[in-house]
């Protein structure tokens, strides 16, 4: 409303852009100086599809709540549905991707990876079968002679040991025979004895043994009736194996058969 002029009370201009009575939009006039009927409202925007709706005749989309067609429902449900049956898709290939290394790895399992079992195709699936062969082998024989030189080593460093108590030995064994070794120093000596056993080292060397010149070391000999072949009569050290190793020979005294 506009007061334009007060003696001939209030008047008020109709600004309306549909209207009531015919439920036309109304065009603008010229110079109205509204610098807002240019740009359509949001009533003019409803009327213009309230009337364009029901200007529509038989043939066209049915028309559904909203002013909306009904038929563009459809096509958004289609769609939902092929993007539920690609994600699908997208997840049964991702699993089946993801059982794919391990159903090829229980194909490689040791079995398959032995050349034994391996049947080359062609001529270059035959050189590299050869040659992973050879490989082997070599790998074997390494293993096998890397145990070897440990055994032999070990075997040396015990060996050295013993050698070196070898004076010991022949002492605490004399003063056992003499009785020198009693109570708590004999069972000292004892555990010594058996520490050596646990490493191979064994002792020998006895009384009526028959003598074998490949671990006896004869200081002595006689001659006896009471012999029928070279026996030992006499322990004067005994001997010393690490394992088939003689480490000490025994030193003894023989009784060969009178002639």
């Amino acid at each position: 409303m506009s007061a334009e002029n007060p003696e001939q009370g209030f008047s008020f201009t109709d600004k309306r852009r549909v209207d009531p009575e015919t439920g036309q939009v109304r065009q603008p006039q010229a110079g109205s100086g509204d610098t807002g009927a240019a740009e359509p409202s949001e009533a003019q925007e409803q009327a213009q599809a309230a009337a364009a709706g029901g200007r529509l005749d038989s043939d066209g989309p049915e028309v559904a709540t909203g002013g909306e067609p009904a038929a563009e429902t459809e096509p958004a449900a289609e769609q939902a549905e092929a993007a539920a049956q690609s994600e699908g898709a997208e997840q049964a290939q991702g699993t089946a991707q993801a059982e794919a290394p391990t159903a090829s790895g229980a194909e490689t399992g040791e079995g398959a990876l032995d050349p034994e079992n391996v049947s080359p195709a062609n001529d270059t699936e035959a050189e590299l079968l050869d040659h992973l062969k050879r490989i082997n082998a070599e790998y074997a024989a390494y293993r096998m002679r890397s145990q070897r030189e440990q055994d032999r080593a070990k075997e040396a460093g015990v060996a050295s040991v013993v050698e070196a108590l070898f004076p010991v030995l022949d002492e605490v064994r004399l003063a056992r025979e003499n009785g020198d070794v009693e109570g708590p120093f004999d069972t000292h000596v004892t555990k010594l004895f058996d520490t050596l056993a646990k490493l191979g080292v064994t002792q020998y060397g006895e009384v009526g043994e028959e003598f074998d010149a490949n671990i006896h070391e004869a200081l002595m000999q006689q001659p006896s009736d009471e012999v029928e072949t070279p026996t030992v009569f006499l322990v004067m050290q005994p001997g010393y194996m690490l394992g088939e190793r003689v480490l000490r020979a025994a030193r003894v005294g023989v009784q060969a058969p009178a002639d």
